[in-house]
């Protein structure tokens, strides 16, 4: 009986050892912050991200491979934010070939799913 708990608990554990926001603490959030900073902007914020990219890109399997893609593969042809924000920032490095799969496709549903309330999110463009 002790191991059939043990057992289930180290399961679901695991399964929920991994999520979103922990994968983008790690490995988004240097850059990408959740708002945009008055002054050493990086990247866009990553609500800004999500939403331009859901702007462009309909369909939820779409926008998963993109992310997916993209984080891996990052280039100012693919890309969906304005002239202006490449010309200031660059291009993303491929941040994404050190994922996991798993850590990808945890981070691409949870940049579709987390920014869905368009009021809470503002264009990927800068002022810079």
């Amino acid at each position: 009986m002790k191991k059939i708990i043990f057992g289930s608990l180290l399961i679901g554990s695991s399964l929920f050892a991994l999520n979103g926001e922990a994968v983008y603490t790690k490995h988004c959030a240097v850059c990408h912050k959740m708002v945009k900073p008055k002054s050493g902007l990086l990247a866009p914020p990553m609500p800004a991200v999500s939403k331009r990219l859901q702007r462009d890109i309909h369909s939820k399997e779409k926008f998963i491979a993109f992310v997916k893609d993209y984080i891996q593969n990052p280039s100012e042809e693919k890309g969906h934010c304005s002239e202006k924000a490449f010309k200031n920032l660059g291009t993303m490095p491929p941040v994404g070939k050190s994922l996991t799969q798993e850590e990808l496709d945890v981070i691409s549903v949870w940049l579709y799913e987390n920014f869905r309330h368009p009021e809470q999110i503002k264009s990927c463009d800068t002022n810079h």
